[in-house]
């Protein structure tokens, strides 16, 4: 414990670790609670990438900022974790709900992309927004983690099907890319084309997948639109 008092990093290993009572010691010591690692994250990010819950609540009971971080930030962290009473917690605290990552996707995308359907919908609560993300939207996240109820949910709120990720993707290539028949067959029948995107095309995906047929049955051509 000595060492790890004195290593620089001590603040951020403490997070990682869990370490609720050191990390205390070291608040009580100085430490800058709004500090970033090399990869942009305060010990708050890193506490709850780790799913270490109480290291959590000890920082933000020492002040820590909810919207913290030039890289990744504490309400993204607890989206993929699933934590959705901090979820809550850090909304009711004031983070931006739609504030993006460096991949350009909210909590919410980096929620569904992950699978966790909970979070996902606390988020939705809390006013997500279905169409935010510069970078991938929630229906590629939703797309992605095979998430087809929130994904219906979604394109019945107006989500574009044809709108593209930072890579030139559509959701229905994302589905496609992850093994998700069921999220693609759902993409189709909402219209989602068979060519769409200026980046690698959903058939190409379909192909390396084994699912050409799909893509080539008369239903999903005519929903397309091709």
């Amino acid at each position: 414990v000595e060492a790890l008092r004195m290593l620089p990093g001590a603040w951020f290993v403490a997070a990682e670790e869990g370490m609720e009572e050191m990390v205390r010691e070291l608040v009580g010591k100085g430490a800058e609670v709004d500090a970033e690692d090399g990869e942009g994250r305060t010990a708050l990010t890193v506490a709850l990438v780790f799913g270490q819950e109480a290291a959590a609540r000890a920082l933000l009971e020492a002040g820590a900022g909810v919207n913290a971080g030039t890289g990744r930030r504490p309400l993204h962290a607890a989206a993929e974790r699933g934590m959705v009473e901090m979820l809550i917690e850090l909304a009711g605290k004031g983070a931006e709900v739609d504030a993006e990552d460096k991949e350009g996707r909210t909590a919410l995308t980096v929620a569904l992309a992950f699978g966790q359907e909970t979070a996902a919908r606390a988020l939705l609560e809390a006013g997500a927004g279905v169409y935010a993300g510069t970078g991938q939207r929630p229906l590629h996240g939703a797309a992605e983690g095979g998430m087809v109820e929130i994904l219906r949910e979604l394109v019945d709120k107006g989500a574009d099907v044809e709108a593209e990720d930072g890579k030139g993707r559509t959701a229905l290539m994302l589905a496609l890319v992850f093994g998700q028949e069921a999220a693609a067959r759902a993409l189709l029948e909402a219209g989602a084309g068979v060519k769409a995107g200026t980046g690698r095309r959903p058939l190409h995906a379909a192909a390396k997948k084994g699912m050409v047929e799909m893509v080539r049955e008369p239903g999903a051509f005519s929903a397309s639109g091709i």
